[in-house]
This record gives structure tokens, C-alpha cells and sequence, in this order.
């Protein structure tokens, strides 16, 4: 993760590393999943060309993308992904936490019935940029999604859920396809016994070795704050260094100038997070 130095500060701050190495998401079954391998194969080439069945072995499947192939110790080895049925329960906190910040998610109940998980995890992805990175995880995760029926899709790293209807709806082969819905998250904190004050953030840049961002503020409609959050998360992902050179922001209204600098996040995970404050009138607690 960079360094980044805090305003009026002598020294670094450098938040815990929140580079994800693998990317991983669940879909929530309620009848045990069949891993159907000729139909994957073939939808997962259909969005990702040149895939092989690398092996299937303990509930593990692997897929291996042999155009991606990065060395390692002196050894070629194919990118690749791994769809894995998984029998244990998940982790409730994090499924709840998730579930929470997923205004769009509608089908909580069942979600919280299905007994069983598939986990579909890239490996040796790391060495890839981050964009391609993102956009072959999505599109085999599009191929895999299609053919193997589920209730919700679980992004933990974002902490997220999306219906299975949704996530299908932005088809990779479409002009407007969003290659970051799922991997980009703009969650809302309320702060308690301070009426109408709120935390909100992205989750998803850091994971991807770039800078999330935050706002504190208060008397500001937090839609208009997800919409620029949304704005600028788009922009940061777009444009690798942004975040190291800005120092203000458009905001919410037409002539609104917002400073910004590097902090390190009020809500968990913990890292460094470009922060924008809204100014003296809407900054939120101590904060100016």
C-alpha cells in the first residue's frame, strides 16, 4: 500500500494492507450445487476466450486462463479460477454486515435460508494490472453466474450482496456493461445520537491497490453524497494516480468546491482513505 503524507503531520501514515491477493465471492444456494464443468467451460470461453479445465478435485473445479500466464518463482503458471462447494455455514456478522449495506438486495430471507455456498476465488491473478485483473474475474464470474443458479451473489470484499437477476442484467457484451458492479461499494454509517450526521465510504479501490474514499457530513442528502463517491471512486479506478494529486473536489452543487487530503479511514477495514470534507456547514464531528 502507498504512504501517504496527512496534512499538518511530520510523520506517515500507512493504514494495515488492504490489497486483496485473492478476489473471492459466494453465491448462496439452497439446494446443493451440481458443478456442471463442459457447461462452464464453454460459457466462461464465451466472455473469456482462450479457458482450460486445469483440474477437479475435493469440491474444487479450476479453470485456467492461458493467455494470462505469469511467472512465479521462476515458473510459468496460468492465471486461473476456482469454483469450490462449500458445506459449512458462513460467517452470520459478515453476511449481516453485508446484507446491510446492500440497499438494492430485496431477498434477505432467503439468503438466510440456504445452506449451501459455491466460492469462486481467482489464484494467481496478482501479477495481472488491476483492470484487467477486475475485468477477467468479472467476466468468468458472468459465465459461472449464468449457468450455476443461486439466490444472491456475496461480495465480502466489498461487503455486498446482488441478486442473481441484477448481477445477469449487466451483461459483459452490452455497450453500458459496469465491469466494477459488485467490485465498487459505497456504504452508510449512521452516527448515533447526532441527528442527521453520517460516515460514508467506498469499499472495493484499496483491495485493488488504489485509495477508497470518505465523507463525514452532516444536513446533506446521502444520496447526492453516494452519487459522488460512486463519481470519483469511477474516476480513481480510471486513472491509477489520481488519488496521490487531489486536493479538491467538485461537490454536490454546482459551484461547491471541496478540499480533500489522505486520512486514515473512520470505519473499518482500517486504510488510508482520501477524504473530502463538505466544509465548516456540513463536516461532520470535530472535523474542519
Amino acid at each position: 500500500m502507498k504512504k501517504y503524507k496527512e496534512i499538518n503531520k511530520d510523520k506517515l501514515v500507512n493504514g494495515p494492507d488492504v490489497f486483496a491477493e485473492t478476489f473471492s465471492v459466494e453465491l448462496y444456494m439452497k439446494e446443493k450445487p451440481v458443478i456442471l464443468e463442459s457447461a462452464l467451460l464453454a460459457n466462461i470461453k464465451k466472455y473469456c476466450g482462450n479457458v482450460e479445465l486445469a483440474g477437479n478435485k475435493d469440491n474444487n473445479t479450476t479453470f485456467a486462463f492461458m493467455d494470462h500466464i505469469l511467472e512465479y518463482k521462476n515458473v510459468s503458471v496460468p492465471v486461473s479460477i476456482i469454483i469450490s462447494v462449500i458445506y459449512d455455514r458462513p460467517d452470520q456478522e459478515k453476511l449481516k454486515n453485508s446484507l446491510g449495506q446492500s440497499g438494492n438486495f430485496a431477498n434477505r430471507e432467503s439468503i438466510e435460508q440456504c445452506k449451501y455456498r459455491v466460492l469462486v476465488t481467482d489464484i494467481m491473478a496478482i501479477g495481472l494490472d488491476y483492470t484487467k485483473r477486475v475485468e477477467l474475474f468479472q467476466k468468468a464470474l458472468y459465465g459461472i453466474v449464468e449457468v450455476m443458479q443461486c439466490e444472491g451473489i456475496h461480495f465480502p470484499l466489498t461487503e455486498q450482496v446482488i441478486s442473481r437477476e441484477d448481477y445477469l442484467e449487466n451483461n459483459p457484451l452490452n455497450d453500458d456493461y459496469d465491469m466494477l458492479f459488485g467490485i465498487l461499494n459505497v456504504r452508510l454509517f449512521k452516527v448515533e445520537g447526532v441527528k442527521n450526521e453520517y460516515i460514508m465510504d467506498t469499499l472495493g479501490l484499496s483491495a485493488v491497490g488504489l485509495c477508497d474514499l470518505q465523507c463525514h457530513f452532516k444536513n446533506l442528502d446521502p444520496n447526492h453524497i453516494s452519487d459522488l463517491l460512486y463519481s470519483y471512486g469511477y474516476y480513481i479506478f480510471d486513472n491509477q494516480d489520481a488519488a496521490d494529486t487531489l486536493e479538491t473536489v467538485e461537490g454536490i452543487n454546482e459551484d461547491d468546491i471541496w478540499k480533500c487530503r489522505h486520512e486514515v479511514s473512520i470505519a473499518k477495514p482500517e486504510r488510508v482513505v482520501l477524504d473530502i470534507n463538505p466544509g465548516n456547514e456540513y463536516s461532520g464531528g470535530s472535523r474542519r
